[in-house]
């Protein structure tokens, strides 16, 4: 498997993703002096950051027993047209982001077994934040713990009782263990 520059259309699809999820501009702060390069894999092309000095070298021949997943940072994985964030950038683009919902010691236990969080575990969600907006889930020590997508509009928070949904689990941290273990 050799690296593959990414087609500007794909990575303009990308961008537009990121930047509509996250905030406009987040994803060109994302990728700094680096450059998208795509692992294809079957069906999934995995999206790395790399060194854009890098590139001329994995193109032409890697050095021998090189594995290309270690080359840089996943973005994410690009399967049938959907793009999806991976766990490793989160942690980046929750400092350069506001679309961020802070989570109880309680309800980050609880997000990292999958479940949704529920309002008795919110500690923080911006006032602005609607609906299906995508969120990263933060516990209170500011670590990012995954992605939810909001059931509620954030300025109708203070309606809801304490067992009402607030965000759907998309991906969180403890997936690889639930998944491997």
């Amino acid at each position: 498997m050799k690296p593959e520059l990414l087609d500007p259309i794909e990575w303009e699809s990308i961008i537009d993703t990121i930047d509509r999820e996250f905030g406009q501009g987040v994803t060109k702060k994302l990728l700094g002096k680096l450059t998208p390069m795509a692992l294809v894999e079957g069906n999934w092309r995995n999206i790395y950051l790399i060194p854009t000095s890098w590139m001329n070298l994995l193109i032409e021949e890697a050095p021998s027993g090189f594995d290309y997943h270690l080359a840089g940072k996943q973005l994410g994985v690009m399967t049938k047209d959907r793009f999806r964030l991976s766990l490793q950038i989160l942690p980046e683009l929750a400092q350069m982001t506001t679309k961020i919902l802070t989570v109880s010691r309680q309800g980050a236990e609880s997000f990292t077994y999958g479940r949704s969080i529920l309002k008795e575990s919110v500690v923080y969600l911006d006032f602005n934040l609607k609906r299906n907006q995508r969120v990263l889930v933060m516990d209170e020590e500011f670590h990012c713990l995954g992605i939810a997508s909001l059931a509620t509009d954030a300025n109708r928070l203070s309606r809801l009782k304490s067992d009402d949904l607030v965000g759907k689990n998309l991906v969180d941290i403890g997936w690889f263990i639930r998944r491997l273990g």
